[in-house]
């Protein structure tokens, strides 16, 4: 199933280029659209908030004008990538998607649909093709969408007497004196603070009780479970991270962001910014984002020094998946259950767009996300410690137990 991820709210970013400082507030581009195939439907207001990609730079080309409508988009989808992905910051990776495009024009010439369309430029963006950076006709998302509200959500309540069934909210801990253990199934990254509902629980809160309840009950390990949560607010994840481990003691990702013409169509004042840094010679060079500092107020919470175990499984992605690689890489507890579907270090932050001259629209990241673990920086999964089969829930949670006491 394709999805579109479009994470593009709030974003503040402050750049030191020039010896001046260019603040750029990306102020709301999207309300939070995330998982839009699964549960939101594009209307008229939405997709006008999609920047269609500028065809001003092609509108000399003749190969361009005397093209159908699906070889312009594809002229502009393959430039818009090359312009605005990370991972095409280095001139060969470039080389090589423009080298595709022959190709790719060949097979539009022989287009008639827009989703045949929709899997040409899936088939050049590869393994790029991911939650993240994806497109969709948009025919298709509405046939999705109808589809969905027919089956219903992916996952649905299990059984509430086996401990690993999806329970259906958002998060929930148990505490389980037999085992001295707290159980927390972690299945959104979402609160009610992310998603400005004050009717949904807010995370800090019940993490606050949980780990009170904990120490109260004398409990020597606790159990993080996301194999459900395919991400959110990373928000979610750091507050739960400096309960584990003092933030002095955390290493974090570093982050590195591309520079593109389709982010100063969102702020001109990027392309601003942009212009300053290829003017000091970055031109193939990410930006390196600075480290957020620590708010002022900020109080260290009381660390828990039992056993830690997190649960992955397939559905494990996003900011649920950052959590359990900042979990490995600074040495906290372990991880059981499936490999990750998803890349330690990974590319992020997306960017909407829309191309002019079909009924497709898509996301494209503009970020680089890496791990502190610098050894395993282009690894491709994320292997957990003890392999679980997550099929089976009660099997999978008495083998969780058995790890209690190693």
């Amino acid at each position: 199933m394709v999805f579109l991820s479009l994470f593009f709210v709030y974003m503040q970013i402050t750049f030191y280029l020039c010896g001046d400082i260019i603040i750029i507030n990306m102020k709301k581009i999207l309300s939070v659209i995330g998982a839009i195939i699964c549960s939101a439907m594009v209307t008229a207001q939405n997709l006008n908030q999609f920047k269609a990609l500028d065809d001003s730079l092609f509108r000399n080309n003749e190969s361009y004008v005397k093209s159908n409508k699906y070889q312009r988009d594809a002229m502009l989808f393959v430039d818009m990538l090359a312009d605005t992905h990370p991972y095409y910051i280095k001139k060969e990776r470039r080389d090589e998607l423009f080298a595709k495009q022959g190709k790719l024009l060949d097979d539009c010439l022989k287009c008639n649909d827009d989703s045949t369309f929709v899997e040409l430029l899936g088939a050049t963006l590869g393994e790029l093709r991911d939650k993240h950076t994806d497109v969709i006709a948009l025919g298709q998302l509405e046939a999705k969408k109808n589809k969905g509200n027919e089956k219903g959500q992916d996952l649905k309540a299990g059984n509430s007497s086996e401990v690993m069934t999806f329970k259906g909210d958002l998060f929930h801990y148990t505490i389980i004196p037999d085992h001295l253990l707290c159980y927390l199934q972690f299945n959104k990254c979402m609160d009610a603070r992310t998603m400005r509902n004050e009717s949904l629980p807010r995370w800090d809160k019940m993490l606050d009780e949980m780990f009170a309840k904990m120490k109260e009950g004398g409990v020597k390990t606790l159990v993080v479970d996301a194999q459900y949560n395919n991400g959110g607010s990373s928000l979610l994840c750091d507050e739960l991270l400096v309960r584990l481990r003092p933030k002095t003691e955390l290493k974090d990702y570093s982050t590195y962001m591309r520079f593109s013409r389709l982010m100063a169509a969102y702020n001109p004042r990027t392309g601003v910014a942009k212009k300053a840094w290829e003017d000091k010679g970055h031109i193939d060079e990410l930006y390196l984002v600075p480290a957020g500092k620590t708010r002022p107020n900020f109080v260290q919470p009381e660390v828990f020094n039992g056993k830690v175990i997190f649960v992955q499984g397939k559905k494990t992605f996003s900011s649920a998946g950052i959590l359990m690689t900042l979990a490995r890489d600074n040495n906290i507890g372990i991880i059981v259950g499936e490999n990750s579907t998803y890349s330690p270090s990974h590319y992020g932050e997306v960017l909407p767009f829309r191309l002019p001259n079909t009924n497709v629209v898509g996301s494209v990241c503009c970020k680089y996300f890496v791990r502190p673990d610098s050894q395993h920086v282009d690894d491709k999964t994320l292997a957990p410690d003890v392999v679980i089969d997550l099929s089976d829930k009660a099997k999978a949670w008495e083998k969780v137990l058995g790890l209690i006491g190693k």
